[in-house]
């Protein structure tokens, strides 16, 4: 399984385009690593969520996104569910599909993320919605795309609707797919320790730095978390973690905060970073 982090930010990005912070005023004169744009992440050849960057991701990360025909959604907020490019994808126009079996989209997500993408459609006279197959997901509903299952985990975020993570597995490795999420609710950990999972590299949520979490997860969040799938043995001495999605929020510069986790055995996940499990 290759995990690409396509984007690594916050909803505003790092440094935020209007933000005078301390912060984002470091960034922008060291840029590196430091720069990251909003979080999008490609599994294999299974996209998760698709963001405001897209269009200069895929170039700075050499990605063909015409190769690739499944979109997965995690919730509808607009850094996560960019429904302009998704239009562009079903405009005849726009994108020339010359493959037969990439003509179709498939699209996954919950109500919100559908309702989000038909509202954009309806004001687009020249989207071809036959181009488009949306799939309902929810909660521990497990679905296949090719080689890989998804299953759909409750998220503690953006609460008027059902936000989720997921488990991806291939066969040989499992990965824990978590942001955005705030800690996570009880029937999502007894999930994972019901279904006796265990996993080879788990992805974390840490928008909120050093502050305490809320919707979003910080780094006493994520050792507890580690703890509880420790105690759950739904990791092992072996499991890789990496934590994305990181803000400018707390202060820190993303060069400083990875110092920071590194001493908990973490990684900050930076823009265009490849994960081999």
């Amino acid at each position: 399984m290759e995990i690409r982090y396509l984007g690594t930010g916050g909803a505003e990005g790092f440094p935020s385009i209007f933000c005078q912070c301390e912060a984002c005023r470091k960034v922008r004169m060291l840029l590196g690593k430091n720069v990251k744009t909003r979080s999008c992440t490609l599994v294999d050849e299974v996209m998760i969520d698709l963001s405001p960057d897209i269009f200069s991701q895929c170039i700075n990360s050499h990605v063909d996104l015409s190769e690739v025909n499944h979109l997965v959604f995690t919730h509808s907020h607009s850094d996560h569910l960019n429904t302009t490019e998704i239009c562009f994808r079903l405009r005849e126009m726009a994108s020339v599909i010359q493959k037969k079996d990439k003509k179709v989209m498939e699209i996954y997500g919950n109500d919100a993320v559908r309702d989000g993408i038909m509202e954009i459609i309806a004001k687009d006279p020249h989207v071809d919605l036959t181009r488009m197959r949306f799939h309902r997901i929810q909660k521990f509903e497990p679905f296949r795309i090719g080689h890989l299952k998804f299953t759909p985990l409750k998220a503690y975020h953006k609460l008027d609707e059902e936000a989720l993570i997921f488990v991806i597995e291939d066969g040989r490795s499992t990965l824990l797919y978590a942001n955005d999420t705030g800690v996570f609710p009880e029937e999502t950990l007894d999930f994972i320790e019901q279904q006796n999972i265990k996993f080879d590299v788990v992805s974390m949520d840490t928008c909120r730095g050093i502050l305490d979490g809320d919707t979003h997860m910080g780094i006493r969040e994520n050792v507890e978390l580690r703890e509880k799938l420790r105690r759950m043995h739904a990791v092992t001495p072996n499991t890789e973690y990496y934590l994305n999605h990181y803000s400018h929020m707390c202060g820190m510069i993303p060069q400083e905060y990875e110092r920071l986790v590194g001493h908990e055995g973490f990684l900050l996940t930076y823009d265009g970073l490849s994960v081999t499990v």
